[in-house]
């Protein structure tokens, strides 16, 4: 009887013993990863910084991995790559994949040119990695933008004073440049500084000082004292040569004496020629700034390769003068 069950139970033994050597390789083998396929599109960003958007889909949109709850869900992540001059992939950035299977990542303006770029797609357990086709983006260099603003926008200034006007640079989106400043529209005898003159401008406001210098009116009247002394400076040496002469009775000393008087007469003849071409050829009197209404542009430059931009301020300089004479020259010519 032994022996009748003995010899049923073996095939069926070995039936059990099979099943569970198959079970246990079906539970112990990891679950075969499905095939993606990831598609890149690329756009300029609406605004005028000049950065790039690139959008990512992968489909079938994968699982999630290894997460309890949507929120902490992984469905993995895409990688933005681009080839370098040296054929070698360079990232640009990455993003996470959402539940759709998509990403979006936007990168900082490209220089300018043609890049090849492709996403990578990362995978996770349930989805295997993909690789995009290689997408062509043509870049331009973005030109610097940034605005121009002055305080006060009126000066009212007397003939001879200075004023000084605040300039206050503000970069636009991106910008991250020097701006370089000048004027234009001066009325005659007035220049304008600025300090700095060539401002960094590196993302946050920045700032300057104009400052104007008006001349007051003037005649020749100072410079003909200046010369009458000059004169005088001469004859003094001469006077002590011909006291010399006629007191010192050594050589040595009248030989000095003598050559003192022949400094003085050549040296005053010259100041009296210089006094006599001054008289009558020399230059008119200076009237200085002259009165009226001026409008001075503040103009700020910023270069970006062969790309530049020029903002321009107007700032309306009143003056107070007794030069009336050149009023009618002054420039009233307005920012464009």
């Amino acid at each position: 009887m032994q022996s009748a069950l003995h010899t049923t139970l073996s095939p069926l033994f070995r039936v059990i013993v099979v099943v569970f050597a198959l079970a246990s390789a079906a539970f112990g083998q990891p679950q075969a990863a499905l095939a993606t396929s990831t598609t890149l599109t690329t756009a300029r960003a609406s605004d005028a910084s000049g950065r790039t958007v690139f959008t990512v889909h992968v489909s079938p949109a994968p699982q999630a991995a290894g997460a309890d709850s949507s929120e902490n869900a992984d469905y993995g992540s895409v990688t933005i790559e681009e080839t370098g001059s040296d054929n070698q992939p360079h990232s640009l950035g990455s993003a996470f994949v959402d539940a759709e299977g998509n990403a979006t990542l936007t990168v900082p303006a490209l220089s300018a040119g043609t890049h090849s770029v492709r996403a990578v797609y990362s995978g996770t357990e349930s989805a295997a990695s993909s690789i995009s086709e290689a997408a062509g983006v043509t870049s331009e260099a973005a030109a610097p933008d940034f605005s121009l603003t002055a305080s006060p926008s009126t000066l009212n200034l007397t003939a001879g004073l200075q004023g000084s006007v605040a300039i206050t640079i503000t970069p636009g989106a991106g910008f991250n440049n020097y701006v370089n400043l000048s004027c234009a529209g001066l009325p005659l005898f007035t220049t304008c500084n600025f300090l700095p003159s060539n401002v960094d401008v590196t993302g946050s406001t920045a700032g300057s000082t104009m400052t104007l210098n008006t001349t007051a009116p003037s005649g020749k009247t100072s410079l003909l004292r200046r010369d009458t002394g000059m004169v005088y400076a001469f004859l003094l040496p001469g006077a002590l040569g011909l006291a010399g002469l006629a007191l010192v009775r050594n050589r040595t000393l009248r030989m000095l004496a003598i050559l003192c008087v022949i400094g003085s007469l050549i040296g005053g003849a010259s100041s009296c020629a210089q006094r006599y071409r001054y008289l009558n050829y020399g230059p008119g009197p200076n009237l200085g700034t002259p009165a009226g209404e001026s409008i001075i542009r503040v103009y700020g430059t910023a270069v970006n390769g062969a790309l530049s931009t020029s903002k321009c301020f107007q700032v309306t300089l009143n003056m107070t003068s007794t030069n009336t004479s050149g009023t009618a020259g002054n420039s009233l010519i307005p920012c464009s």
